[in-house]
């Protein structure tokens, strides 16, 4: 975790901007880093510091932030600030803005307030180039409208399987309220199982099936995790991991569009068992 202001955060502190958009491939990193700014333009302290001053956007909906959500911000809250000199606004990297949030937010940034900061965040999913695929899921007219700054993780994961490895991608993607103090080795075995693609539907189903199971063991003992949280970025840590083998072909490519477009589905709220069930089913087809 970047516990210190990165440098070119620092930079900005004389004269800050009115809306940045922070891009990385560590979402806990850039929440942290989003937080301690807005703690030492507001208040000049060193560490993260609660107060109505400043506002981090929640959402009764797990994956997205909606139009309703940037409106109370924008009228119900107010972008005035009590006691700083600003009010900053911080946009979590684990929640994508819907189409309808986006156009109410780019009418607020096109007409900026001297007294609030707006602070996007967008991390990565490892597929790629954090700081391409990062802005994914950004409208270009909200982008024009930010400073951008990429924020590099000082958590180095290197998708081996090893249990350490998977942990720190784990911390790397979490959410604030999320810490992963148990992670079972057989979890990660059945993770690595799917490395292979197996051309029997049902062996991959079985596969499946135990690595629910692992996800239920690890939801009985820390309640604070999500079941398809864990399924996405356990999904994204085998994508990279494919990504770095070796032999890589257009089937292994096909394998990882595929593991990718379950993760969608996943976030876009669809039964996972459902989701998965097909992975296994178009996968032995590949």
């Amino acid at each position: 975790m970047l516990d210190s202001l990165n440098k070119k955060l620092i930079n900005e502190l004389e004269s800050p901007f009115h809306a940045y958009l922070l891009l990385g491939n560590s979402s806990s990193d850039l929440l942290n880093q989003a937080t301690i700014f807005a703690s030492k333009v507001l208040f000049g302290v060193d560490d993260k510091k609660e107060h109505p001053d400043i506002k981090i956007i929640t959402s009764e909906n797990v994956n997205t932030l909606g139009v309703d959500d940037i409106r109370d911000v924008i009228n119900k809250d107010g972008l005035v600030p009590i006691e700083a000199k600003y009010k900053v606004v911080i946009f979590p990297p684990v929640k994508s803005l819907t189409e309808e949030a986006s156009n109410a937010l780019l009418k607020t940034l096109e007409e900026p307030s001297d007294s609030s900061i707006f602070i996007l965040t967008s991390s990565g999913k490892f597929w790629t180039h954090a700081r391409d695929d990062s802005l994914l899921g950004i409208l270009s007219t909200i982008k024009s409208r930010c400073r951008s700054i990429f924020i590099d993780s000082d958590i180095e994961v290197e998708f081996n399987f090893e249990e350490r490895d998977f942990i720190n991608f784990l911390e790397s993607s979490k959410r604030e309220e999320e810490e992963f103090t148990n992670i079972p080795s057989a979890f990660i075995k059945n993770i690595e199982s799917l490395r292979a693609i197996d051309e029997d539907s049902n062996r991959t189903v079985i596969k499946i099936q135990k690595l629910f199971n692992g996800i239920q063991k690890i939801k009985n003992e820390q309640d604070s995790l999500n079941s398809n949280r864990i399924i996405s970025t356990s999904f994204e840590y085998l994508i990279r991991n494919l990504l770095l083998a070796g032999e890589f072909g257009k089937k292994e490519y096909r394998y990882c569009e595929l593991l990718q477009d379950s993760i969608d589905d996943i976030n876009k709220g669809l039964r996972a068992n459902i989701v998965l069930n097909n992975l296994a089913i178009i996968s032995s087809k590949l």
